[in-house]
């Protein structure tokens, strides 16, 4: 069935149009709305992965987009809960040197190898899950006043962790190499 294997790359594109009523939403004060449609995005992303690998509903399209509206997400909802003023700024400029840092080295890797795709390593798997916690944690303390504060400082820090972990490991195995070929 050649026309059920576009599902989840309707999927990925409905997680991109999400983006514009999630920070909308957040720049607006609908915490909830935003939490929800937050969550919806989540899980479409988790569904998409699934029907992709579970029915070899895989395409070229999909291994694009899919990482591309996942980044496209976080980064919009990063930036909404910035000019929100839920989020210090401090700590924004910090996840988006982060992700620039890792752009640029990404980029790098992929003009000075034979290579198609930029690996992700572990440790930046784990900066993203942080990162979703965090925008949740964010979010629900937002709408709701039963969420203690320390959670956010919490999950801040967990992502604190997770980007000098990320950047390390990354700078040690692909930044090595590039600083090898470069010089």
């Amino acid at each position: 069935m050649k026309i059920l294997s576009v599902i989840p790359n309707l999927i990925t594109a409905m997680r991109f149009v999400l983006v514009i009523p999630i920070s909308v939403s957040i720049y607006q004060g609908n915490y909830l709305v935003a939490l929800i449609l937050f969550i919806v995005a989540g899980l479409s992303d988790g569904i998409d992965g699934y029907l992709a690998r579970r029915y070899n509903w895989t395409s070229e399209f999909g291994q694009f987009a899919d990482p591309l509206a996942d980044k496209c997400l976080i980064l919009a909802t990063l930036l909404a809960l910035a000019f929100s003023e839920r989020l210090p700024l401090w700590f924004v400029y910090t996840m988006l040197t982060r992700d620039g840092l890792i752009l640029i080295g990404s980029m790098m890797y992929l003009l000075l190898f034979d290579s198609k795709q930029a690996l992700p390593n572990r440790w930046g798997k784990h900066y993203t899950g942080w990162t979703i916690a965090l925008f949740i944690i964010v979010l629900t303390g937002s709408s709701f006043d039963f969420l203690p504060k320390f959670l956010e400082w919490i999950a801040m820090l967990g992502v604190l962790i997770f980007i000098v972990l990320s950047l390390v490991s990354y700078f040690n195995q692909e930044g090595r190499a590039i600083f090898k070929k470069i010089i």
